[in-house]
């Protein structure tokens, strides 16, 4: 479709063969509900964006999460600890778009599809709940064509908008010629122009492994914005991607609904896509935003407003609203002896002869990950022997998490299975002493791992360091 006018100017709403019976060409897929896969991941960090709580480039974690018995996965099943989040959206991470959902509240987030123009949310947020972020609702390719070309269109009318919101900017596409447009919005500005901006280069970005792991086959000759979504079960593929000049959605699919193994949106509906590009007349990219933003000095590790401790800064262009962001929580100072070696306190070490520096520290599970994708990443100096621990905690349970709800299917031999209880300590050398319920388990180094059975109904899990350093999760075994 056409950004400017909306019109569109091709419209393939099923492979066409009425031989077939099996194809179901009568079948407009365009019109049809079906599962967006991650094609709604850009809304949520544009619209975290234009509250201004939220920076660009700000770490999310990415750790093994579960809400309500509900475990999100990143398509390659891996962890980086904590990721930026324009990255985060680039690679199409699940575990950080659930965390950002989690920031961002999943009603409000629902009220934002029900103003972008979705028409097909006919349940409440409730029902949907975090899914909503990973394709747990129902949208049409047609209404999508519609919202990410409003976003361009909105966004190209800025100076001629003077930097105001104009509902008459976002509009679903036009499907017969010369049909006057209808806005959608009620009046309530969806976005910022810096918000936009920052989302359109997200979707940009080019280094994408992961979900979106193939990017390297497709060469453009120009910038395209472009998202791809794979839905549960591989039943859906989508690929939606725009520039100044054109909106492009392709699914790919079985009118059935059902899956194929491989049917991915990078596999299936993005080669089209750029081949869609290929055939279409170039466009230059957006230029970036006139009106709504500051400057800011933002971390350049942790991509958080820059505190006093952080150990370097970049200015970047954000939201006006951002002056109430969040100072980088992941810096501060520690004092180390005389050498440099070892952390130590006034119990220990004159403060005269102390070298004070700041420190990246990130928690303690976020960081067991994060260090095994980061070379750079030091952690935390020892203490020095003998001298008294402070406030940064060394132990941390990685799964399950507090208040965890956990079923442990029968394995294939037909015996009962077991749960891998995880936890990580900043000194990798030292012993861990397990127990469930008050009754010892195990002792672990290095690589703490201990897997239990435990029976149906609530337990405690409780880890101490050979120091006394002590942390206890409650968790829950259903029986079924």
């Amino acid at each position: 479709m056409e950004v400017e006018t909306g019109n569109i100017l091709a419209y393939v709403g099923n492979v066409y063969n009425t031989e077939d019976s099996l194809l179901e060409s009568h079948v407009d897929v365009l019109a049809s509900k079906r599962s967006p896969g991650s094609t709604l991941k850009p809304i949520l960090y544009a619209s975290l964006l234009a509250e201004g709580k939220f920076l660009p480039r700000q770490l999310v974690p990415d750790i093994p999460t579960q809400l309500n018995g509900y475990s999100p996965e990143n398509f390659d099943l891996g962890y980086d600890g904590a990721v930026p989040a324009n990255r985060a959206l680039a690679r199409s991470l699940n575990i950080p778009a659930v965390k950002m959902l989690q920031q961002y509240k999943y009603q409000r987030f629902y009220n934002v599809l029900k103003q972008c123009g979705f028409t097909t949310l006919n349940k409440s947020a409730d029902n949907y709940g975090m899914s909503l972020i990973l394709g747990g609702c129902e949208i049409s390719p047609f209404e999508l064509a519609g919202v990410y070309s409003s976003m361009a269109r909105m966004y190209m009318h800025e100076k001629k908008n003077k930097g105001k919101w104009n509902d008459d900017d976002w509009f679903m596409p036009v499907y017969t010629a010369g049909k006057p447009t209808k806005s959608i919005t009620e009046g309530n500005p969806l976005f910022d122009y810096p918000a936009l901006w920052h989302t359109f280069n997200a979707m940009n970005e080019v280094m994408r492994p992961g979900e979106e792991g193939l990017w390297g086959l497709f060469s453009s000759a120009q910038r395209i914005a472009w998202k791809t979504g794979t839905s549960f079960g591989f039943r859906d593929g989508w690929a939606v991607g725009f520039t100044k000049k054109y909106c492009v959605v392709v699914w790919v699919g079985n009118t059935t609904g059902e899956g194929r193994p491989d049917l991915t949106g990078i596999n299936t509906a993005a080669p089209i896509l750029f081949e869609i590009f290929r055939l279409l007349p170039r466009s230059n990219w957006f230029d970036s935003p006139s009106s709504g933003f500051i400057y800011m000095p933002v971390c350049r590790k942790s991509g958080y407003k820059a505190g006093p401790d952080c150990e370097g800064a970049d200015t970047i262009l954000v939201s006006s609203n951002a002056v109430n962001a969040a100072i980088c929580p992941y810096h501060r100072v520690i004092h180390l002896d005389k050498s440099g070696t070892y952390r130590v306190t006034e119990a220990c070490e004159s403060p005269a002869t102390m070298i004070h520096k700041p420190w990246f520290i990130l928690p303690p599970t976020m960081e067991y990950y994060y260090k095994t994708r980061h070379s750079e990443y030091k952690t935390l100096p020892a203490f020095m022997p003998g001298c008294q621990n402070e406030s940064v905690k060394p132990l941390e349970i990685i799964y399950p998490e507090e208040g965890a709800r956990i079923y442990v299917p029968i394995e294939i031999s037909g015996e009962k299975g077991r749960t891998i209880l995880k936890a990580t300590h900043r000194n990798n050398g030292i012993k861990l002493f397990w127990h469930l319920d008050d009754e010892y388990i195990g002792t672990t180094i290095q690589f703490h791992q201990i897997a239990a059975n435990p029976a149906p109904g609530k337990h405690v899990l409780t880890i101490v360091d050979e120091n006394g350093e002590t942390v206890s999760r409650g968790f829950e075994i259903e029986a079924k």
